[in-house]
């Protein structure tokens, strides 16, 4: 089984199991390493085995047992996240802060999945006031959490804290005091993020969670700004899948109209609809109407670098070279364009920096 058709079986029977989508696959047939491999890298394998464990009497003995125990794990992880959290909350209480839920935290309060152990999680993410940082910070480390050396070094600019780590639960939490680095903050701005939380009960303590409108746009923007994929053809499924999970659930509470309001303004209007097409070639779901298109050939683009190993730096100037050539072509006047030296300009800094973090292999 090639790379490509591993990722879009994964993507078949997530829309099966989760969203009422046509599976293309029978599990009778399946390579199941690639697929597992596929599922382990995008961060989806509890979901995939929730899925596939509906049809227990048709998978191999072994495989059956994998996804079993995959589920068990993360359940058993996922309570331990909770009991974390739990700890965080009560410290910013005592202080009057009211923590926003942020991201998978938020996933596995706000019901967005029929199971919290389908959430795979790396830390927790909580947005507090910007003005209460250091008294929460203070809050935290006061009952145990503590800075790990390589975290300590953010600046004061960036978007959050210093990673803290609970020594009891092994619980990693993130305190932002905005939503996205800085040259992306004015795309999700906090304030606006901020005006529709609700208040809402975690065992004797209070959180807060974002509507479904600031959440859609908080998952958009972080997985192609935050992330850098806006330039790359990737995507990660997990991500994806929030989204189309919160879809599934409350399409027409998210204000569609807002969102490309948002993203045209700031010019990522692309962005979002390229994402959105993302979730209909591999999940099912329709885009919404919206002013611009689609990146040009992103999809044929993503299944380059999923079918390859990976995708080197200079790759990824081509299929810019490739992609812009093509776009002027539909405009008689946009070759002139393609002389214009400062677009280049941007496009070496930006490889130059990518090869600096990830040199080539060959």
């Amino acid at each position: 089984m090639a790379r490509w058709e591993a990722f879009t079986s994964v993507c078949s029977y997530l829309r099966a199991g989760l969203l009422s989508g046509a599976q293309a696959t029978t599990v009778r047939n399946v390579a199941w390493e690639p697929l597992i491999e596929a599922s382990s890298y995008h961060f989806v394998t509890p979901a995939l085995a929730w899925c596939l464990l509906h049809e227990p009497t048709s998978l191999p003995l072994e495989v059956r047992h994998y996804f079993e125990e995959i589920l068990a794990l993360n359940a058993k992880r996922n309570d331990n996240l909770l009991t974390g959290l739990s700890h965080i909350v009560r410290a910013l209480n005592a202080i009057d802060i009211e923590p926003v839920l942020l991201k998978g935290a938020a996933r596995l309060i706000d019901g967005t999945y029929p199971a919290t152990k389908l959430r795979f999680l790396g830390d927790l993410d909580v947005l507090i006031p910007a003005s209460r940082s250091v008294a929460a910070d203070t809050a935290l480390k006061s009952i145990g959490f503590h800075e790990h050396p390589c975290d300590a070094d953010l600046s004061a600019s960036h978007h959050h804290l210093p990673t803290l780590y609970d020594p009891e639960t092994g619980v990693a939490v993130e305190l932002h005091t905005a939503l996205l680095l800085p040259e992306y903050a004015s795309l999700v701005p906090t304030d606006w993020f901020n005006a529709s939380t609700r208040r809402y009960p975690f065992r004797d303590l209070t959180i807060r969670l974002p509507d479904v409108t600031r959440s859609v746009a908080h998952i958009i923007a972080h997985d192609r700004l935050n992330h850098g994929r806006h330039w790359q053809p990737r995507v990660e499924l997990r991500q994806l899948l929030d989204l189309a999970m919160i879809r599934a659930r409350s399409e027409r509470a998210i204000d569609w109209s807002e969102l490309d309001d948002q993203f045209c303004r700031m010019g990522f209007g692309t962005v979002l609809a390229t994402y959105m097409e993302f979730g209909r070639r591999l999940l099912g779901q329709p885009v919404p109407r919206l002013r611009h298109g689609a990146l040009l050939g992103a999809t044929a683009e993503l299944r380059w670098t999923i079918a390859s190993s990976r995708l080197q730096p200079w790759d990824s100037v081509a299929l810019k070279a490739i992609r812009y050539v093509v776009e002027c072509s539909r405009n008689p006047r946009g070759a002139l364009r393609l002389f214009q030296w400062d677009v280049w300009r941007r496009q070496i800094k930006e490889v130059r920096a990518k090869l600096k973090s990830n040199p080539p292999s060959w």
